[in-house]
């Protein structure tokens, strides 16, 4: 009977501290779904147009746009919030920038379209300094919020 008060009590724990501190980075993923894949594609496409270098993925920069959409899906807050120190949990890069998005359904061409239609979103996405991105989009049936993360050693 002890046992299984202890199991119990570590279970509400557990889920008291999931609840005050939101999903652990663990629970991210990295994996690309399709429309992320297209926005990623959408993205190398305007580069390349532009003269740039095109964008590659880096996995923990992959795993914070995923966490970051995720988090502003369940909360329904749509914030860059503490962008430098929540990037620095996951990557060590000198240069980190991001941009966001937010929209009824998850279109790729839209999303970069509004980028590229925001003077501070198309300066990041066309920085020549940025040759790593980790894009993260999470959707409901109500609305659809994407993440894209960059960062460059130089």
């Amino acid at each position: 009977m002890r046992s299984a008060r202890t199991l119990l009590r570590g279970l509400v724990v557990a889920l008291l501290v999931a609840t005050i501190f939101g999903p652990s980075t663990a629970s991210a993923s990295s994996r690309q779904d399709r429309t992320e894949k297209a926005i990623l594609r959408a993205m190398n496409k305007v580069r390349t147009q532009n003269g740039l270098a095109r964008l590659r993925v880096d996995t923990a920069l992959a795993r914070a746009a995923d966490a970051h959409s995720a988090t502003m899906l369940r909360t329904g807050v749509f914030s860059h919030g503490s962008v430098h120190a929540r990037l620095r949990r996951y990557t060590r890069k000198r240069h980190i920038g991001e941009t966001l998005a937010w929209m009824s359904r998850c279109n790729s061409r839209k999303v970069v379209q509004m980028w590229l239609n925001s003077a501070a979103h198309r300066h990041i996405l066309l920085s020549p300094k940025f040759r790593n991105v980790g894009v993260g989009k999470r959707s409901s049936s109500a609305r659809c919020m994407v993440t894209a993360d960059f960062a460059s050693a130089h």
